[in-house]
C-alpha cells in the first residue's frame, strides 16, 4: 500500500554512505578497544551505527555486539521526497525486517546479551510472525532488562473496519509469539480496535509489562446498542506502572484493579465526563488531564473522579484554552484525596476566566508546596473545532473565612500580563499562603499563529502585555503593598 504513515521520529536512511573520514581519523577510531567503540555505538542512532560498520573489516562485528539496540521503521524511509512517495510499506517492512533478523539472530563473537532492545515497526503481514520470534529467541537467553515494541497502523487515517482488522491482527501476533510478549516491558499501540477485554488480557499476559500507551485506540461497538464500550482494566496482577490513553474513542476508563499503576495519563477523551473511574489503584501519585471540551460534556467534580485514590501527590490538568471541564467543590470532599498532593498545574486557562475558582484546589491540599498556573490568549483558537464547548466563566464564592495555606513556596503564573484582575488575584494568594517563598510571573510563548494574523506586528500597546522593564519594580510593589509578606518576585 503506497499510503504509508510517517512515524514521528525523523526519517534516516540506514544504508546512505558513510560520512567522508580521512584515514588518519579512521586509524585513530579503530585501535580503540571494542568495549569503547560500543560504547559510542550504543548512543548513536541504527543507520550511523550500520554506516559506521561499513568503514573497515575492524568495525564489521560491531553492530552484531551492541547491548541496546533501537530499530525503529522512520529509519528505513528515503530522504528523498520522491521516492517516499512511491515507496510502498511492503517494501520498508520487507527491509525492516531483514535487518531484526540479521541484529538479532546472528551470533555474536561473543553471544552478547542485549540489555535494551526498542522495536517500531508498522502492524502488517506477512512480518510480525518473523520479527515475534526474532525477538523471542533473544529473549530466551534471558539477560535483557527492557522490552519495547512501538506499533503503527500501516495506512495513513484507517477506517473504524481497518482499525478492527489491526486489532485481530495486533492478537494474532500477539498469540503467535509468547516468548517475546511475555519479556515486554513497554508497548505503544496506535489505532487498534480491540476486543472488549483485549486490553485486560495483553497485561494479565505480559507480566513484566510497565508502560501501555494506547493512540487513537477504542474498543469494538457494542452490537446490542451500537454505543461505544468502556474500557475495563482489571489487572490485579500486572506489573503496570505508567498509562497514556490519548485520543481514544471509548466511553469510558474503569479501573477496576490495578495494584502498581503510578502514573496516569488521559487527553483528548470522547465520552461523557468524567473520563475516569477508580478502584484499587494504592500507588498512583501522578495524574495527568488534557483536553478541550466538547459541547456534550458537563464539567464535572473532582472528587467523582478521583475517589479511591489517596496517594496523588502531582495533578496537572490542561484545558487546552476552552471551557474549564472541572466543577469547583467544597475542598472537604476532597481532602482525603488531595492529603499528599505536593504539585498542582493548572494549564491553558483561557484568559477571560476568573482565577479565584482554583483556590478551592490549595484548601483541599494543606500539603501542596508548588501551584503552577498557565494562562492563555489565542485569538487564534488553536484547540477550538466545531464541537467544543462554550466558554463560560466559572464562579466561586465559597473560600472559607479562615482558611490559611501553611506550606505552599511557589507560586508560577506563565502568561502573565499587567492587569487588575491577576494582580487581586496574586495578591489573594499572598495574603492566604502564610509560607509562601516565591512567585515567578512569566510571558506567553510565541504563537505563530497568533503572529499571522497580526501580520507579524507587536500587539497594540493598549492590549494586555507582559510588562516592560521599567515597570517591573512598580508591579512587585503594587503586589505586596499593606501585605507583611517576604515573598521573592520575579518577573520574566
Amino acid at each position: 500500500m503506497d499510503d504509508y504513515p510517517s512515524p514521528s521520529s525523523a526519517p534516516m536512511n540506514p544504508i546512505s554512505p558513510p560520512c567522508q573520514t580521512s584515514n588518519q581519523d579512521e586509524d585513530r577510531i579503530s585501535v580503540l578497544p571494542d568495549h569503547i567503540l560500543l560504547a559510542i555505538l550504543n548512543r548513536v542512532d541504527l543507520p550511523i551505527v550500520i554506516q559506521a560498520s561499513t568503514l573497515s573489516k575492524r568495525w564489521a562485528h560491531l553492530p552484531h555486539s551492541l547491548t541496546q539496540l533501537l530499530i525503529d521503521v522512520s529509519h528505513f524511509l528515503p530522504r528523498d521526497k520522491n521516492k517516499r512517495e512511491n515507496c510502498t510499506v511492503d517494501q520498508i517492512m520487507t527491509t525492516y525486517t531483514g535487518v531484526v533478523r540479521r541484529l538479532l539472530l546472528s551470533s555474536s563473537p561473543d553471544n552478547r546479551a542485549i540489555e535494551r532492545l526498542q522495536l517500531s515497526f508498522y502492524l502488517a503481514d506477512p512480518y510480525l510472525h518473523s520479527i515475534g520470534h526474532a525477538v523471542g529467541n533473544v529473549m530466551e537467553r534471558g539477560s535483557t532488562k527492557s522490552l519495547q515494541f512501538t506499533i503503527w497502523a500501516d495506512t495513513h487515517h484507517p477506517s473504524y473496519e481497518h482499525c478492527v482488522l489491526l486489532g485481530q491482527r495486533f492478537m494474532s501476533f500477539f498469540q503467535a509469539c509468547p516468548s517475546a510478549f511475555r519479556w515486554l516491558t513497554g508497548l505503544i499501540l496506535q489505532n487498534l480496535t480491540s476486543g472488549d477485554t483485549d486490553i485486560s488480557k495483553i497485561l494479565n499476559t505480559c507480566t513484566k509489562l510497565e508502560f501501555l500507551s494506547l493512540i487513537y485506540c477504542d474498543s469494538v461497538i457494542d452490537p446490542v446498542t451500537g454505543d461505544d464500550v468502556v474500557l475495563t482494566i482489571d489487572v490485579p496482577r500486572s506489573a503496570l506502572v505508567a498509562l497514556e490513553i490519548t485520543t481514544c474513542g471509548y466511553a469510558g476508563v474503569d479501573l477496576i484493579q490495578a495494584p502498581k499503576l503510578q502514573r496516569l495519563v488521559c487527553a483528548n477523551w470522547i465520552g461523557a465526563n468524567p473520563p475516569l473511574r477508580f478502584g484499587n489503584v494504592p500507588r498512583l501519585h501522578s495524574i495527568t488531564l488534557r483536553h478541550a471540551a466538547l459541547h456534550w460534556q458537563r464539567p464535572f467534580p473532582l472528587s467523582h473522579c478521583l475517589s479511591n485514590t489517596t496517594s496523588l501527590s502531582i495533578m496537572y490538568l490542561n484545558f487546552a484554552d476552552q471551557m474549564i471541564w472541572i466543577e469547583p467543590e467544597d475542598p472537604k470532599h476532597l481532602s482525603p484525596i488531595f492529603s499528599h498532593l505536593r504539585d498542582v498545574y493548572l494549564y491553558n486557562i483561557f484568559y477571560e476566566c476568573d482565577l479565584n475558582w482554583t483556590m478551592f484546589v490549595l484548601e483541599a491540599a494543606p500539603s501542596l508546596s508548588n501551584f503552577y498556573l498557565k494562562l492563555s490568549r489565542h485569538p487564534c483558537e488553536r484547540s477550538r473545532c466545531e464541537d467544543s464547548a462554550m466558554k463560560v466563566n466559572v464562579p466561586w464564592d465559597q473560600a472559607s473565612p479562615d482558611f490559611k495555606h501553611q506550606w505552599l513556596s511557589l507560586l508560577e503564573i506563565v502568561g502573565f500580563v499587567v492587569d487588575e484582575k491577576l494582580t487581586k488575584y496574586i495578591r489573594l494568594v499572598i495574603e492566604l499562603a502564610m509560607g509562601l517563598k516565591r512567585i515567578r510571573l512569566l510571558d506567553q510563548e510565541p504563537c505563530a499563529r497568533c503572529n499571522a494574523m497580526n501580520n507579524g506586528q507587536p500587539p497594540s500597546p493598549t492590549r494586555r502585555r507582559f510588562p516592560a522593564e521599567e515597570e517591573k519594580n512598580v508591579i512587585r510593589q503594587q503586589l505586596v503593598d499593606g501585605l507583611s509578606s517576604p515573598v521573592e518576585i520575579s518577573i520574566g
